[in-house]
């Protein structure tokens, strides 16, 4: 099949491929997940934690390592449901610790004050910042928390190539400062930030992203190509703009 013939279900399928296998599905590291989580007061024994968006599971299984809470994971991708499936199996979590269940985002199956937090890394742009934390507050207990990932300008002056690509591929990215109002409008209180560093795009995302592109690339041929360029765009982008942008943890409490 030619490139220009894919169907939007062809390339979301490729781009399913590319993710799958990697160590995180977007910027992050097990430190910046422990860093942030230093950052609330300490949990119940019995704590109830809700990490949406999920993906193959890498910060439900470093909350597992931080809590003795229960986790609920939700993800709306059964390929990626599957691989942390696998992963609890082989490490041998029961449903006691982690609950693996398919949900929407935007419309998830859960009682009023059922968490006491709720976690999010790299998934809720899908949403937008401010709808995500508006729709998901009803899910936290009073003066329960919720600690997401965003991707955020650092500069109000970012080069015309970094402007011109996030205005396309996420037009509603904020600041840091216009976040925190927008949280704050919401119903929180921001209880801090955190700027990941760099390697926290390299070293479990984007390097092994380059290799497995390149994978792909050699296995399937130009039928792939849209997927694996505009990835690779996006690679050169972050490379070539050093500083402009970065993915931001952003933990706050629900004011009640």
């Amino acid at each position: 099949m030619a490139a220009d013939e894919m169907s939007d279900l062809d390339l979301f399928k490729v781009f399913l491929e590319l993710q799958l296998g990697l160590p995180r599905n977007g910027p992050g590291s097990r430190r910046a997940t422990e860093a942030a989580f230093a950052l609330l007061p300490p949990l119940a024994e019995d704590a109830q934690i809700l990490d949406v968006g999920c993906g193959q599971g890498a910060s439900s299984f470093d909350l597992l390592r931080l809590t003795n809470a229960r986790i609920t994971a939700v993800d709306l991708y059964d390929v990626f449901l599957e691989k942390m499936n696998e992963r609890a199996s082989r490490e041998d979590i029961g449903d006691e610790r982690l609950v693996i269940k398919r949900a929407d985002m935007e419309a998830l199956p859960f009682h009023e004050g059922a968490f006491d937090l709720i976690w999010s890394e790299g998934a809720i742009y899908l949403v937008g910042f401010a709808r995500g934390l508006k729709l998901w507050r009803r899910f936290l207990k009073p003066g329960g928390h919720v600690a997401v990932t965003e991707c955020s300008w650092l500069t109000d002056t970012p080069s015309q190539e970094a402007r011109d690509f996030w205005d396309a591929a996420y037009p509603a990215m904020g600041t840091i400062a216009s976040n925190t109002a927008a949280a704050e409008r919401a119903g929180y209180e921001m209880v801090g930030t955190q700027v990941l560093p760099p390697e926290d795009w390299w070293t479990d995302y984007y390097t092994p992203m380059r290799k497995k592109a390149a994978e792909m690339r050699e296995t399937h041929g130009e039928e792939v190509e849209p997927v694996l360029a505009e990835a690779e765009a996006e690679i050169a982008l972050f490379e070539n703009n050093p500083g402009q942008y970065a993915y931001v943890f952003y933990v706050m409490r629900r004011k009640d």
